[in-house]
């Protein structure tokens, strides 16, 4: 059984600058170290700047910056570097943040709700049983007005897999539609091929229940309008009045 997703208590009033930091060495994607580090505000760069490199995707083409990409109006994708900046997140009015990464050390200040979703990026990695609790999360906080975010490392793989997986669910977009328009808001968009297979998998669930709910609410919606009564009466059962 997958671990459950958690919402992540906010930040309290913390300094984090105590003391000189000894370690300089680029930290690894998901690792304490580098979560800390992007504590810091976004002017001090030397110690951002490993995160920042980390989280620059690179191509033959060119490279793609640490930038959020608005995927839906309110739902943004991003970078962990991005993610964790103090100036995007109130330039944008993030009020809620999903990572979707094992273990986020950075914690966000109220008001922000911070959801944890704890998957790696791997093909064997089980994300289908986390999609109806994240897409409810962020259905809710749309829903109420909120603008959310949600990132991973690059925002390439499991955060745009959640993303991907809130279009099919709450928009009813065919896994195809999805994905284009994913990849039409960011250019980096490129979910595993284990997570492309468990979304084929969420498509075709998430459309059966779909079918399953008209079919009740057609059934429900026929009883409606039989008349009871009338019905007793031509089967010869008396009905007291």
């Amino acid at each position: 059984m997958p671990d459950q997703i958690v919402e992540v208590l906010p930040l309290e009033t913390r300094d984090t600058h105590t003391g000189p930091h000894t370690n300089r060495s680029p930290p690894h994607a998901d690792t304490v170290v580098s979560m800390l580090r992007s504590l810091t505000v976004d002017d001090d760069y030397f110690h951002r700047r490993a995160l920042r490199k980390i989280c620059i995707q690179s191509s033959p083409v060119d490279d793609f910056l640490p930038q959020a990409s608005e995927i839906i109006p309110g739902l943004f994708l991003s970078d962990m570097y991005t993610a964790t900046s103090p100036v995007v997140i109130q330039r944008l009015g993030i009020t809620h943040v999903a990572s979707i990464v094992r273990k986020p050390a950075h914690r966000y200040p109220k008001p922000v709700r911070h959801l944890c979703v704890p998957v790696d990026d791997k093909d064997e990695t089980n994300i289908l049983d986390y999609f109806d609790a994240a897409v409810g999360w962020i259905h809710a906080a749309l829903a109420e007005g909120g603008r959310v975010l949600l990132h991973c490392v690059w925002g390439m793989s499991r955060s745009a897999s959640v993303a991907i997986a809130y279009l099919i669910a709450a928009r009813r977009m065919s896994l195809d539609e999805a994905l284009q328009l994913a990849r039409a808001r960011r250019k980096v968009v490129r979910p595993n091929q284990g997570f492309m297979g468990q979304l084929k998998v969420y498509e075709k669930v998430t459309r059966l229940r779909e079918a399953q709910a008209r079919r009740e609410a057609e059934s429900a919606a026929e009883l409606d309008e039989i008349d009871f009564d009338a019905l007793a009466r031509r089967v010869g059962v008396l009905t007291t009045s």
